[in-house]
C-alpha cells in the first residue's frame, strides 16, 4: 500500500507536468496509470482543466479603458491597508512579548522573595 501511495505521488507530479506539456509520461508512469483509477481520474481532471484554459484563451473579451486604472487604485488602497495592519500587528506582538516578559519577571521576583523569607 505504501509503494502504491508513493507511485501515486510521483505520477501526480508527472501528470501535472504532462498536462502543461512540459514533458511526456514515461513507461513506468503509463504502467501505473493503466492500473490506478485515482491517477486516471486526476489525469482526466487535468485534461478538462487544460481544455477550459484553452477555451478562455480563445474567448473574445471586451476591454474597458478604465480597468487598468481601477486595478492600480485598488492595489494601492489595499496595499496601504495591509501595511497599516502589518505595522499594528508588529506593535501588538512586541507589546505582547513585553507584557509576557514583565509577567515572567514579576513571577520570578515573587518566588525569589518568598524563598528568601522562608530561608530566614
Amino acid at each position: 500500500m505504501a509503494s502504491e501511495c508513493t507511485d501515486c505521488i510521483s505520477v501526480s507530479d508527472a501528470l501535472a507536468a504532462a498536462a502543461g506539456s512540459d514533458r511526456a509520461l514515461g513507461p513506468s508512469e503509463l504502467d501505473h496509470l493503466s492500473t490506478c483509477l485515482r491517477c486516471r481520474a486526476e489525469q482526466s481532471r487535468y485534461r478538462r482543466l487544460m481544455e477550459a484554459m484553452k477555451s478562455l484563451r480563445e474567448a473574445p473579451t471586451s476591454e474597458d479603458s478604465r480597468l487598468e486604472s481601477q486595478i492600480l487604485e485598488n492595489l494601492d488602497l489595499h496595499g496601504r491597508l495591509l501595511d497599516r495592519m502589518a505595522r499594528s500587528g508588529v506593535v501588538a506582538a512586541v507589546g505582547g512579548i513585553a507584557a509576557g516578559a514583565a509577567a515572567t519577571a514579576g513571577f520570578i521576583a515573587a518566588r525569589h522573595r518568598r524563598a528568601t523569607r522562608l530561608a530566614s
